[in-house]
């Protein structure tokens, strides 16, 4: 026998057995340019979103302070280069050069919408427009309404058509119905038309869950989750909840509106996915919880681009009515009418969900890991991880971008991270965003890192734009990318 022949020969049997995820090429970059290598803001909540038309041109957002001092403006991340260098644009209306929640998504030919909380207006949503991101030009006030939270935003096109959905958390509904979608089905033309749909049918504690969020896929279909409170008033941490799914058929041109799943408990439109579950709602910095907030503003939602039957969705909630707090996942086949009976996947102690699909189905769940349970603050990680499925969720993979300290720096405000990060796809590959420590600790990104602010990684230190001059560590955005096989 030859020896050598067989071991090469075992060799590459081993090597076809690797799943092909496990060989994509991940990029993970700090977006604060090196032109404010002296900011130590808390730049939490992070959002990003690609141009379909242009895979070189991503925008992002966090809760970024305009550089200048400037109060009138707020910026947002610029990159046209494919993420791999990143600038500031000071182009969203602002009363204190700082936003409120923040999210942005483009449409198609190069526009840009965002739906933001007017800094230094409280609950007042904005919701904005550029046909050029890169440019000067402050975005155009599209819809302003008050008394709203967490506006979050998609977009999908028909043609040249862009369909504009915001979710948001409408607290001026009326009943207490307050999950809503703001939505537009012309967002290019000079004054677009826009309706608050209400997507709650039922009766509430006073109000719905902060997070609406809603997934689009090309055929019109468009599916929504949200957390309903349930009676009786008033609401009372932990939230007895469930957690709703919504589908409407027609770009949700045709009323009644996200009235196409029921649930056969009641026949109202939205199946519940799971019913009664306890969810808390503490507005706090929490020292067991590395720092964060539990403010019930964790769900996501995704469709498969390839079949629009298949959605994903994720949750977290206290199992049992007890901490600790824990992310689901769960799958349709079948528009939401049935759901998998239990989690395709289960993570403790941990916030942020975020899924997204790919073009060859791959489905991709992100997440940020409170590590170990139960230690003192001192002793607490952050840890950014991107699992992805090529098997509709049954077997999972994990990558960890990042791996960061839970205790420094100190929080200055809440939420420390933010109530979210993002994934999406585009094609083959997916791109995201979380934020994270910026300590430059190159252990602290086991799959590298690239930093454009002024940084040694040898004497683990941040520098002002003098490249002397030591900085304090502090919260920054994280670009990552994820270049499929």
């Amino acid at each position: 026998m030859n020896v050598k022949r067989t071991k090469l020969a075992l060799f590459l049997i081993g090597m076809s057995l690797i799943p092909a995820m496990s060989l994509a090429q991940v990029t993970v970059i700090n977006m604060i340019p090196n032109a404010q290598s002296n900011e130590t803001g808390q730049d939490s909540e992070p959002n990003l979103s690609v141009n379909s038309g242009n895979l070189l041109q991503i925008a992002g957002s966090a809760f970024t302070k305009n550089p200048t001092g400037a109060t009138t403006t707020a910026p947002i991340f610029v990159s046209t280069n494919g993420g791999a260098t990143w600038t500031m644009n000071n182009i969203v209306p602002s009363g204190n050069g700082s936003t409120g929640d923040i999210s942005l998504r483009f449409g198609s030919a190069n526009f840009l919408y965002t739906g933001t909380l007017r800094g230094g207006s409280g609950l007042t949503l904005n919701i904005l427009r550029t046909s050029n991101f890169t440019a000067a030009t402050t975005m155009s006030l599209l819809r302003s309404r008050s008394n709203v939270d967490q506006p979050y935003v998609q977009t999908g096109t028909s043609g040249t058509t862009d369909r504009v959905f915001v979710g948001d958390n409408d607290l001026g509904a009326a009943s207490g119905r307050t999950a809503t979608v703001d939505r537009t089905l012309s967002g290019k033309v000079a004054t677009p038309t826009w309706s608050a749909l209400r997507e709650e049918r039922r009766t509430t504690c006073g109000q719905d869950g902060p997070p609406i969020r809603t997934a689009v896929h090309t055929d019109g279909t468009i599916y929504s989750i949200y957390y309903r409170y349930r009676p009786p008033s008033p609401c009372v941490s932990p939230l007895a909840s469930d957690v709703v799914v919504v589908r409407d058929d027609n770009w949700t041109s045709i009323s009644p509106q996200f009235a196409a799943l029921t649930d056969p408990s009641d026949g109202l439109a939205g199946r519940i996915v799971v019913s009664n579950i306890r969810v808390p709602f503490i507005n706090s910095s929490q020292s067991n919880f590395g720092q964060e907030r539990f403010v019930s503003s964790n769900v996501s939602i995704a469709v498969d681009p390839t079949n629009s039957s298949r959605v994903y969705i994720a949750w977290a909630d206290y199992p049992g009515g007890v901490p600790p707090y824990t992310l689901h996942v769960r799958r349709s086949d079948n528009r939401g009418v049935t759901w998998t009976a239990s989690d395709l996947i289960t993570i403790s102690n941990a916030t942020n969900p975020a899924l997204a699909v790919n073009s060859d189905g791959k489905v991709a769940f992100v997440y940020q890991l409170n590590t170990p349970q139960g230690v003192t603050l001192a002793n607490q990680r952050w840890q950014t991880h991107v699992r992805r499925s090529t098997d509709l969720g049954v077997n999972w993979n994990d990558l960890i971008l990042a791996n960061t300290s839970a205790a420094t720096p100190t929080a200055t405000f809440i939420p420390y991270l933010g109530d979210y990060v993002h994934i999406l796809a585009q094609g083959k590959d997916f791109y995201g965003i979380f934020s994270a420590s910026n300590a430059p600790n190159l252990a602290n990104f086991p799959q590298g890192v690239t930093y454009q602010r002024n940084v040694n990684f040898t004497t683990q230190q941040l520098f002002r734009t003098d490249g002397v001059t030591a900085v304090a560590v502090s919260i920054d955005p994280f670009f990552f990318k994820i270049v499929e096989p």
